[in-house]
C-alpha cells in the first residue's frame, strides 16, 4: 500500500501527528503573544490549547473538532483585551474548512452559521469598545474576518464534492469490475456447458455405434466368423475416436488449466462429413447422401453445429429405427440460407427425444439464427430438419 493508501485508512493517526508538529509552534507564538498583553490570560491560554488537540480529531469527527475549535477561540478571545489576535486563531478557518469538507449532513451549515456570528460578535465587541480596536473600524474586522470564514467554507465545500465525485468514480469502478468478473464467470459457465454438449453429441454417436456393432456381431460370428474381425475392428475404431474427442473435451476442464471463455477445440466441419455417414453405414445403418446448390463458406461454428445436427440425428435412428432402416441426409444450398435435412423410413413417433441432443442441436442453430424442427415424416419415418440463414456479407450490419 501506498504512504497515500496509509494516511486514508489512518486519519486520526495522521491528523494527530499534524496537530502535534503544527501545534506546537502555534502554542508556544500564542503563548509570548498572550503573555506580552495586560495580563497572563489564562482563559486565553486555556483556549489556544484547547484548539490545538482538537485539531487532531477534524476528520474522524469533524463536527465536534469544529466545535471544539469554536470554542477555543471565543475563549481566547475573550480572556484577553484589546485587538491581541492569538495565533491560534488560525486553526478556525482550517477547522471550518475540515468541517465543511469531511461532515455529514448539515455541518457545513452550521460552520457558515459559526463563522458569520463569530465575526460579527467580534465586530459588534470592537464596536462597542473603540478603544479596544486600536483605531481599525469595526466594518474592516468584520469584512475581514468574514471574509476568510467564507473562503474557507467555500474551499471545504469544493473538497466535498471532490470527494464525492471521486467517491463516485471509486464506486464505479468496483461496480465495473464485478460487473466484468460476473461476465468472464458466465463466460466459463457457457463453455463448459457447450463442452457438456460436444461430450453428449461425441459419447451417444460413439456408443451408438459401438452397440448396433457389438449387436450385430453376435449374430455374424455364429453365421460368418470371418465378419467378426471387421466388426470388431469398428468398434475399436469408434472407441479410439471417441476417447480421442473426449481427452481434447475434457483437458480444458482439468483443474490445473484455466478454462478460457474464448477457447475451441479443433471440431468437425462439412469436409468431415462423408467420414461420419461412413462410420454410421459400418455401424449398419445405410445412409444415403445428396447436396444441391452453390456450396457457400460458413463459419466454423456454423459448419459444427450443421455436423451435429447429422451426428446426432443418425445417432438417434441407429437407437429407435430399428434393423433394415434406412437414412438420408440432404444438403440444400440456397439463395440466402442452408437447409439441412435428416431422414429415416423407421417407426417414427420418437426418434427425435427431448433430451440434451435436441435442445443443443436447436440451441446450436438459435446462436445463428437458425431453427431446428423435429418429428414424423410426410411418408413415415422420422424427420429432423435444419435452416441455417447465411452471415450477410463483409460491411453489412445485423449477422450473427
Amino acid at each position: 500500500m501506498s504512504k497515500i493508501g496509509r494516511a486514508r485508512t489512518r486519519p486520526l493517526l495522521v491528523d494527530t501527528a499534524i496537530a502535534v508538529l503544527v501545534g506546537l509552534p502555534l502554542f508556544a507564538w500564542s503563548w509570548f503573544v498572550l503573555l506580552a498583553g495586560p495580563g497572563p490570560a489564562p482563559l486565553a491560554l486555556a483556549g489556544a490549547l484547547l484548539t490545538q488537540t482538537a485539531m487532531a480529531w477534524r476528520r474522524t469527527a469533524p463536527l465536534s473538532s469544529f466545535g471544539a475549535v469554536s470554542a477555543g477561540c471565543a475563549a481566547m478571545l475573550a480572556g484577553v483585551e484589546g485587538l491581541l489576535l492569538a495565533p491560534s486563531l488560525l486553526t478556525f478557518p482550517w477547522s471550518l474548512y475540515a468541517v465543511c469538507a469531511h461532515g455529514r449532513g448539515r455541518a457545513a451549515g452550521w460552520g457558515l452559521a459559526v463563522a458569520v456570528l463569530g465575526s460579527a460578535a467580534v465586530g459588534a465587541r470592537f464596536w462597542l469598545n473603540p478603544r479596544e480596536a486600536a483605531g481599525l473600524p469595526p466594518a474592516y474586522v468584520f469584512v475581514f474576518l468574514l471574509t476568510v470564514g467564507l473562503v474557507a467554507w467555500s474551499l471545504g465545500l469544493w473538497r466535498r464534492a471532490q470527494r464525492a465525485y471521486l467517491g463516485s468514480l471509486e464506486e464505479r469502478a468496483r461496480r465495473a469490475e464485478a460487473d466484468r468478473e460476473q461476465r468472464a464467470r458466465q463466460a466459463v459457465a457457457d463453455e463448459r456447458a457447450r463442452i457438456a454438449r460436444e461430450i453428449h453429441d461425441v459419447v451417444s454417436h460413439s456408443l451408438s455405434v459401438v452397440i448396433s456393432q457389438a449387436q450385430g456381431g453376435m449374430y455374424a460370428v455364429r453365421a460368418d466368423p470371418g465378419r467378426a474381425e471387421g466388426i470388431l475392428a469398428t468398434i475399436a475404431g469408434a472407441g479410439r475416436h471417441a476417447l480421442t474427442d473426449m481427452r481434447g473435451l475434457l483437458g480444458v476442464l482439468r483443474a490445473e488449466t484455466p478454462l478460457e471463455p474464448d477457447h475451441r477445440d479443433s471440431q468437425p466441419t462439412l469436409q468431415e462429413l462423408p467420414g461420419l455417414l461412413a462410420g454410421t453405414r459400418a455401424a449398419g445403418l445405410e445412409v444415403g447422401f445428396e447436396q444441391d446448390g452453390a456450396e457457400r463458406r460458413l463459419s466454423p461454428a456454423a459448419e459444427l453445429a450443421v455436423y451435429r445436427l447429422v451426428q446426432e440425428s443418425l445417432t438417434n435412428t441407429l437407437k429407435h429405427a430399428g434393423a433394415g432402416s434406412r437414412a438420408r441426409v440432404s444438403l440444400s444450398w440456397g439463395a440466402a440460407e442452408l437447409a439441412v435435412r435428416v431422414e429415416d423410413d423407421g417407426p417414427g413417433g420418437t426418434a427425435g427425444g427431448a433430451g440434451h441432443g435436441l435442445v443443443g442441436m436447436r440451441e446450436r442453430f438459435l446462436a445463428f439464427g437458425g431453427t431446428v424442427a423435429v418429428g414424423p415424416a410426410a411418408g413415415g419415418g422420422f424427420l429432423v430438419s435444419g435452416r441455417l440463414p447465411y452471415p450477410p456479407p463483409a460491411g453489412e450490419k445485423g449477422g450473427p
